[in-house]
């Protein structure tokens, strides 16, 4: 594609209208049939490429910018678009007994059902965000030969074992429940139970209830408050709020290697996916390290035409970049049925002056050039779809927007050239001064200190940022940092800049006054003036130590090594910023508390309090270790 096609506005409309047919009923192998909306051009002729949306969500406004304008989009651009919900969800029948359920057959028997349509002309892409891109995955390991490509946006909750990932597609860090996400999507938007329509519907009366009811969660309803997220035992939370049931309900029991969990589709070790696919993503979304360990996994099997695209941003934010203008005024409309706050967080963000939360992110255009996602997407599927010989089959595997730095780009992820290099835990007379506990040294430390704070369950160190779906998701943590239960280690201020890009880990050497306790750690950028902005954490449960598959318990003045090996970040530490990291016991609601008992944790209501200990020296070297590029 030239130039032009970048820098200039969007193309032109091929199409101006189109007809659409909603609430067909698709039939999946085991007779489960799928509520699913087919939209063809008019004013061309056909057979038409595909462009696929399965989503749990409402399919009239639950996607909202992700797909109402996204539809029109393609549409316009010459492509059939059908729209599905997935099984268990709203009219289409099945249940939703496990997080993405029927993900592979369902996916693949669509895509059967279309290339057999007179207006198809057997080639299939997907796309979609969140929740209607994790189902993409296991569906493109059935390897459909017209899934033809696939733009899964922020699908890290969908991997599962492949190398270096544990986290059970971000259900826990370091075996530590994520319990305000999961509490939220599975409390609002994913539950087992609901109301059945009787199996001789018509499709006409579908479209009247459509028309006439909601199905969505009923407006106002919060099981993810942090107030009742402190309800114990844990395992009740979504029952307190008045919920009905949700996978939820058995995953907070369950421990990482419960065998439970390879019935859920989650994509493992063992699948071959060979879809092209763009693995789109942002650097504050929860499940980026989940998304990079997947790309990396694949990179190594040598699949095929596989990019990897990181912006700054929170969850889904680079949907957010819609192909037509979205206002406040068409947000409300289209999403009359949320909470101001959803509504406010609605439209289109600034990609061209991005904050969000305290973080200024600066220009995070795809090229640098207006609609440059949407650009991207469309010219991905004109490649696929339709035979297009365009730029998109010469563009670098690896694409970073390195915060405070801008693209960069790569073949390889981690990218080459990048070095690990060491920061450890030394003691530094003068931190106190500074309300910190020491600071980082690239030098290796010599003799022997430690650091102790207290852990209490009933007052825990709260979140602030992190975690998913949130426009907030980059907050000044000054507030946390001040607490006593919080340990706080920076660098001098740097003299010159330091690009951190890729994976980073954490080693600690740790001792408790409990049988079990957490350890969380953030990896900050601090300001001159002070401002602390979060870029990602981390957490391990002590009881996994030995493996997750087992329960050890700790021993009162035991010294323990634990590895922290989930965040990864690109940003870019300037001249006067310094780099920091924090060591506490709970980031409440974000994550699960531990109760230190040593119990089963979910079923417990009483707690005890922990006093823990960091310790770091020449025998117990605790560092961070980032991948840093040179500049």
């Amino acid at each position: 594609m030239s130039d032009a096609f970048w820098t200039g506005a969007l193309p032109a409309a091929r199409a101006l209208e189109w007809s659409s047919e909603k609430e067909l009923y698709i039939e999946m192998r085991d007779g489960v049939r799928l509520s699913t909306d087919v939209h063809i051009p008019k004013d061309l002729d056909g057979p038409f490429p595909t462009v696929l949306v399965r989503t749990p969500y409402d399919k009239d406004v639950g996607e909202g910018i992700v797909r109402i304008r996204w539809v029109d989009y393609f549409l316009r651009q010459g492509y059939a678009v059908v729209v599905q919900n997935e099984r268990g969800h709203f009219f289409s029948e099945g249940s939703f007994d496990d997080y993405l359920e029927g993900a592979g057959t369902d996916g693949f028997d669509t895509v059967e059902w279309i290339v057999r349509q007179g207006w198809s002309n057997g080639k299939v892409g997907t796309i979609g965000c969140s929740s209607s891109a994790e189902h993409q995955w296991p569906m493109a390991a059935a390897n459909h030969p017209a899934h033809a490509a696939m733009i899964p946006g922020a699908s890290g909750t969908a991997v599962g074992d492949v190398d270096g990932n544990e986290t059970r597609g971000a259900f826990y860090r370091g075996g530590i429940p994520m319990l305000s996400l999961w509490m939220m999507w599975y409390g609002r938007l994913a539950v087992t139970e609901r109301p059945v329509l009787p199996r001789s519907s018509t499709q006409e009366e579908r479209l009247r209830l459509r028309n006439f009811f909601s199905m969505s969660m009923r407006r106002g309803f919060a099981p993810d408050t942090a107030e009742k997220l402190k309800h114990l035992p844990s395992q009740d939370v979504l029952r307190q709020s008045g919920g009905p049931r949700a996978p939820f309900d058995k995953y907070i029991t369950w421990t990482p290697a419960d065998e439970r969990w390879r019935d859920v589709e989650h994509i493992g070790a063992g699948d071959r996916p060979r879809v092209p696919a763009l693995h789109v993503n942002t650097w504050h979304d929860v499940g980026v390290g989940e998304m990079t360990r997947l790309f990396k996994y694949l990179q190594e099997l040598e699949t095929p035409d596989q990019y990897l695209i990181i912006g700054p941003g929170p969850h889904c934010l680079i949907w957010q970049d819609p192909p037509y203008v979205m206002t406040k005024a068409d947000a409300k409309e289209l999403m009359g049925g949320l909470s101001a706050i959803e509504i406010q967080n609605m439209p289109a963000p600034d990609l061209a002056r991005l904050r969000f939360g305290d973080l200024e992110a600066g220009d995070a255009r795809y090229r640098g050039v207006d609609h440059g996602y949407p650009k991207l997407f469309l010219a991905w599927f004109e490649r696929w779809l339709k035979g297009a010989d365009n730029d998109t089959s010469r563009m670098p595997r690896v694409q970073l927007y390195v915060m405070n730095r801008g693209w960069v780009l790569g073949e390889r992820w981690p990218l080459r050239g990048v070095t690990p290099t060491d920061y450890y835990l030394v003691p530094d007379p003068s931190a106190r001064l500074r309300n910190e506990a020491g600071m980082l040294s690239s030098e290796v430390p010599v003799g022997e200190s430690a650091d102790t704070y207290v852990y209490n369950p009933l007052d825990p160190t709260p979140s602030l940022g992190g975690g998913c779906c949130s426009f907030a998701a980059a907050i000044d943590q000054r507030p946390v940092s001040a607490r006593r239960d919080v340990l706080v280690y920076s660098t001098p201020p740097l003299e010159e800049a330091v690009s951190v890009v890729g994976p980073v880990e954490v080693k600690l050497f740790v001792s408790s006054s409990a049988r079990d306790t957490d350890f969380i750690v953030r990896l900050v950028d601090v300001y001159p003036d002070g401002k602390a902005i979060n870029l990602a954490d981390d957490g391990f449960r002590m009881r996994y130590r030995d493996g997750f598959d087992r329960k050890s318990l700790m021993e009162d003045g035991e010294i323990y090594e634990i590895s922290l090996t989930n965040m990864v970040t690109g940003n870019r530490f300037l001249p006067g910023h310094r780099i920091r990291i924090e060591i506490s016991s709970s980031s409440f609601p974000n994550y699960e508390r531990n109760l230190n008992t040593g119990g089963n944790n979910f079923d417990e209501t009483d707690p005890v309090v922990a006093e823990n200990t960091i310790h770091h020296g020449l025998l117990h070297p605790a560092r961070i270790t980032l991948p840093i590029l040179p500049e």
